[in-house]
């Protein structure tokens, strides 16, 4: 918390909270039992989040932080926090405009990320101008999220997640692009839209709504060009990649090592670090993920990042079951997956022709995976892996095919 508010203070600008008061309990019980007067949630609701600001209070349920990435911490903390700062600002106005005070917190919470060298802003709104693009047609106007109780029904929806905070991340950052921090600070203080931002609140709808339809018309036109088709690989092939992330810089190598069968499906076997990984020889999905010999990860069906011959506009839904052995669980995946473009990749390792792979959440809607795949080396010359933990991203660096 200390670090949230520091940056909060001294690199955003933003006033301090003062008093300010942290509250936390050890448990869901004790945390629901004392937030859920205020918190204008449903109990059942209140028991599953782990923080809720009140005025210038934060309450933690400490039962929840347990197991969380930093990554996702932080930003849940910084989200929050930045709640506190609203209720300094507001004062008498009060501009209840949920879209606004969960735009502004989100838009806080990954600027409180860029500074902390966490993750990237411009990566973090890339990714969510990419999710309103391809669900355009599912975006509501600001007007209808307004409300804190449609605002509530709306995110429990499917793709609720980008309909309310991702469509109030953009908003909010392109507000704050036209009359800086400032302007939005104003605004919470005044409560004068026009004199906070230079134009009417329909005028800015109006722009918004302009700004998405231009990333949906930019994705529907895309031309579709050449098609790609399944590989075959050889033993001895070798991919090394440079790999960084929150905490992490270095270099793998993934090697072809040998062909086998996994519970009676073809596959060849790669090698990355100390793990090998099995993917089918009919299409390239992950089958399994083996340590010291013993199984410890399974698919069923295979994850499926490709799908031959590839061609812009392909898409295809997965529901996938992945087992984790040593841990004696399992999570379902449902996800869907599009060749998005096609593109140019300039990278250390070369030029390369590629196609670009997106994987998105079916339920969420939030992109998960890109990849570039090259048709040259025969697998992918980048990737970015959106974790809770931060964005995780590979580059070829080398390669050694026939």
């Amino acid at each position: 918390m200390a670090a949230v508010m520091t940056v909060c203070s001294q690199d955003l600008g933003l006033p301090v909270v003062e008093p300010f008061y942290l509250h936390l309990y050890k448990d869901a019980n004790a945390y629901a039992a004392y937030t859920f007067g205020f918190a204008r949630l449903p109990e059942q609701i209140v028991r599953l989040t782990l923080a809720l600001p009140q005025e210038n209070r934060l309450h933690i349920n400490i039962e929840r932080t347990r197991g969380q990435p930093w990554g996702s911490l932080l930003r849940i903390l910084a989200h929050e926090y930045a709640h506190n700062v609203e209720y300094v600002l507001i004062s008498s106005a009060r501009p209840w405009i949920q879209w606004i005070r969960e735009g502004f917190a989100d838009w806080v919470a990954t600027k409180v990320l860029d500074s902390l060298g966490w993750e990237n802003y411009s990566t973090e709104l890339a990714r969510a101008r990419q999710e309103l693009s391809r669900y355009k047609g599912s975006l509501p106007k600001l007007t209808l999220v307004e409300d804190s109780r449609v605002w509530l029904n709306m995110v429990d929806q499917p793709k609720g997640k980008i309909i309310t905070y991702k469509l109030a991340f953009i908003a909010v950052d392109k507000l704050i692009e036209k009359r800086g921090l400032s302007g939005m600070m104003n605004y919470f203080r005044s409560d004068d839209f026009q004199g906070s931002f230079g134009l009417t609140w329909s005028d800015f709808e109006t722009e918004l709504t302009s700004i998405l339809t231009d990333l949906g018309e930019a994705r529907a036109g895309i031309r579709k060009g050449s098609k790609a088709e399944r590989p075959e690989w050889k033993v001895g092939y070798q991919w090394q990649y440079a790999l960084k992330g929150p905490g992490i810089r270095t270099t793998t190598t993934s090697e072809l090592i040998r062909e086998d069968t996994f519970e009676g499906a073809p596959s060849y076997v790669l090698r990355i670090g100390m793990n090998e990984y099995l993917y089918t020889r009919d299409g390239l999905a992950l089958l399994a993920t083996l340590a010291g010999g013993r199984t410890i990860r399974k698919n069923n069906p295979p994850l499926q990042p490709l799908s031959w011959p590839l061609e812009v506009g392909k898409e295809w839904r997965s529901n996938i079951v992945v087992e984790n052995l040593e841990q004696k669980s399992s999570q379902r995946m449902d996800i869907e997956t599009v060749v998005a473009n096609n593109e140019e990749v300039k990278i250390s390792a070369g030029t390369f022709e590629t196609f670009k792979i997106e994987i998105y959440s079916f339920q969420t809607g939030e992109l998960m995976w890109e990849h570039w795949y090259s048709p040259q080396i025969k697998w992918f010359v980048k990737s970015k892996a959106y974790r809770q933990e931060g964005v995780i991203e590979q580059e070829l660096i080398s390669f050694k095919l026939d």
